[in-house]
């Protein structure tokens, strides 16, 4: 059985791993891994706000593998599936059945936010994969093994160096294992030390990343109740679901858990469940609490380590009750619709991330013109960073930037039907207000053809000879944030 959820596993997280463009986030790895570790860390310092580790182990694996769409997101997808095992491996050192293991091995396996960011060339598979190691290590350390013990320091440590949202789970674990082995304290305490140097390596990273807004005010653009939504909706049915509603679904397989958990399980597995659900509740609540004092990066794909310990919990409501059909009937219920969510999101473009790769394709085919033209990305321009990545000889311009060019294209965002996703899938990856105009609207341009693409709308402008023009004039006071990209086909 779990062989074969293993495969079922990598089966959703290796299709269609290279289908998508890359977006922002992927396209910023890119940027931190193109050059030495003095760029690595000045990049992560100065334009990230998470920790280095990730960065620092993809810095070789491109050099190996390459910087593709599949050799950047593969680390992530062998992470995916790697967590698997792990979380069965993790509920087993819990004192549970194999059925429990089993089940958490399902839901893992089709969990559709851990198949999304299994298919990401950013940290959260590896946070996640982190977590369940935790887990596993804990518990054997809950028991007083010195083995289990030093295998926590190590993956608590992990965890911590990879997100800093990782200190809230190892902060909960910490405290479960001190009640767990009370009187004594002084293990966990040395158990900590290695988390605590890591912890003191990174503070230079996270005052530098603090001091810069831009890093972290974009999430408070978003209202916080939005996002505790968007949180609690991703862990049922991903960051970018199909339906509105069906995370309904998922809820009522959670209350299910929680009725049969209550009702029909035994007090030692009520334990467990109820410590696995303390611990992964305390790592959402630690951070939403911060937001609310002030210090506010509250957001879903950050507490995806806290995912892994409620699926536990779960898992334990489902299948440690008595009688056993109830919970394997809510199991098969909640595979169902996280593989519609899965096989849904890979068949349709609105619900992926930009697609920047046939931005670029579009642009370059362009036949009525083989000099230097404009490409101007509206008012999220910002977001088109990938386009230095597909598109060849691709520069963006600085608003006082004058150049002689006879084509400028004008992309556009075409209105999506489904609501907005919190920037990660395309309905809230771009959000647009209309073409830029008037400058390439007005003589001597003129427009020459709209080609539409599935994501996006590209309106294109051409005179009969070379324009002298400038990205801000282009852009005007009524697109603050359009970006230029001076793009030249001879380069």
């Amino acid at each position: 059985m779990l062989v074969v959820t293993v495969v079922v596993a990598a089966g959703l997280r290796l299709w269609g791993l290279g289908a998508q463009s890359l977006w922002y986030d992927e396209w910023l790895t890119t940027q931190a891994v193109d050059g030495g570790l003095g760029h690595l860390l000045r990049h992560v310092a100065d334009r990230e706000g998470i920790t280095p580790t990730y960065f620092l182990v993809m810095w070789p694996w491109v050099r190996v593998f390459g910087d593709g769409e599949v050799a950047l997101r593969s680390l992530s997808a062998l992470a995916g599936i790697v967590t698997v095992p792990v979380a069965y491996a993790a509920a087993l050192a819990l004192d549970q059945s194999r059925r429990v293991a089993r089940i958490a091995a399902v839901i893992v396996a089709v969990n559709p936010m851990l198949v999304w960011y299994s298919q990401e060339a950013r940290p959260y598979s590896l946070l996640a994969l982190a977590a369940a190691g935790s887990l596993w290590a804990f518990g054997h350390a809950r028991r007083g093994s010195r083995n289990g013990l030093v295998a926590w320091a190590v993956a608590a440590a992990a965890l911590v160096s990879l997100h800093y949202f990782g200190v809230f789970l190892v902060a909960a674990e910490a405290a479960a294992l001190l009640l767990a082995l009370r009187p004594t304290w002084r293990p966990v305490a040395v158990a900590l030390v290695p988390t605590a140097v890591v912890g003191l390596l990174l503070v230079p990273f996270a005052l530098r990343q603090h001091s810069h807004g831009t890093n972290r005010n974009w999430i408070a653009g978003f209202s916080l109740p939005v996002r505790i939504e968007d949180a609690a909706t991703g862990a049922l049915v991903g960051p970018s679901p199909p339906f509105d509603r069906l995370w309904l679904a998922g809820a009522v397989v959670v209350a299910v858990a929680a009725v049969l958990l209550a009702t029909r399980t035994e007090a030692r597995d009520r334990r467990v469940a109820l410590t696995l659900a303390a611990m992964g509740a305390a790592a959402v609540v630690a951070p939403l609490a911060i937001a609310v004092l002030g210090t506010d990066a509250f957001l879903s794909r950050y507490l995806i380590a806290a995912l892994i310990p409620l699926v536990l919990a779960v898992a334990v409501g489902l299948g440690a009750s008595r009688p056993a059909a109830p919970g394997l009937v809510a199991v098969a219920a909640l595979a169902a619709v996280s593989l519609v969510v899965v096989v849904t999101v890979a068949r349709e473009p609105e619900l992926q991330r930009p697609d920047w790769r046939a931005v670029a394709a579009a642009v370059e085919d362009a036949e009525d013109t083989a000099g230097p033209r404009l490409l101007v990305v509206d008012v999220n321009g910002d977001q088109s960073g990938p386009l230095e990545h597909y598109l060849s000889g691709a520069t963006r311009l600085a608003p006082d930037d004058e150049v002689e060019v006879d084509g400028i294209d004008v992309l556009v965002g075409l209105a999506p039907e489904r609501p907005c996703n919190m920037l990660v899938g395309h309905a809230c990856g771009m959000l647009f207000l209309g073409a830029v105009t008037p400058g390439p609207g007005d003589p001597p341009f003129t427009r020459t053809g709209h080609i539409e693409l599935d994501q996006f709308a590209l309106d294109r402008y051409r005179a009969e000879e070379p324009v002298t023009v400038t990205a801000g004039e282009l852009a005007g006071p009524a697109a603050p944030g359009a970006v230029v990209w001076m793009v030249d086909p001879t380069r």
